[in-house]
């Protein structure tokens, strides 16, 4: 008998052990833009068909993570204008899914919109969001109020459809709108990534 209670003890404590390990591999989210440093603006290349000197601040309204979130007021003319973000860390290959809290002050329900370009998005100097075909396009309706845009990053391809996204070798991502209210103006933060709970 003290055998047996001895060996269900053992097996007890190699599972609780077990269990550590797979709970380790869990990894905490991973913040790629936090908008808490001057840089996180700065670096933050502005586009546009049309106007492009249109404001991007740091502010402390909406702020999900740490005390800043960032404020853009769109230009009324121009078909896309948005932010394309070029320094942050590439590597997305661990993690399942990209989020953006975003906050819209509006009582317009207004589509945002997002690019994601690889290593083989056929980046150039010229080109440096690479070719339409070779990046990976997604977008959400953004209720008035508090969102999360949520891109699903398994399986995440590009558009025309070739191949998938090489997650391990992100060069750029662009959030963006089409059409929306004149003079308006959107909140985003904690721009990250995040593994999906088994």
């Amino acid at each position: 008998m003290k055998k047996a209670i001895v060996a269900v003890f053992a097996a007890i404590l190699v599972f609780s052990a077990g269990a550590g390990v797979l709970e380790a591999k869990k990894l905490p989210p991973k913040l790629l833009v936090g908008f808490e440093k001057d840089s996180d603006i700065k670096d933050v290349y502005k586009e546009n068909n049309g106007e492009k000197n249109y404001p991007v601040e740091k502010v402390t309204e909406n702020a999900t993570e740490g005390k800043y979130a960032c404020k853009v007021t769109f230009p009324k003319d121009g078909d896309w204008p948005g932010l394309h973000f070029r320094k942050f860390d590439g590597n997305w290959a661990d993690y399942d899914v990209l989020k953006i809290d975003v906050f819209n002050p509006t009582k317009e329900i207004v589509a945002l919109n997002i690019g994601i370009a690889d290593k083989d998005s056929k980046i150039t100097a010229e080109n440096y969001f690479g070719e339409y075909n070779q990046r990976y396009h997604g977008a959400t309706i953004l209720k008035p109020g508090k969102n999360t845009f949520e891109v699903e990053l398994a399986g995440a391809g590009v558009e025309d459809k070739s191949r998938a996204l090489e997650l391990s070798a992100v060069k750029v991502f662009a959030i963006f709108v089409t059409s929306r209210p004149e003079g308006f103006v959107l909140f985003m933060d904690n721009i990250r990534l995040e593994q999906i709970e088994d």
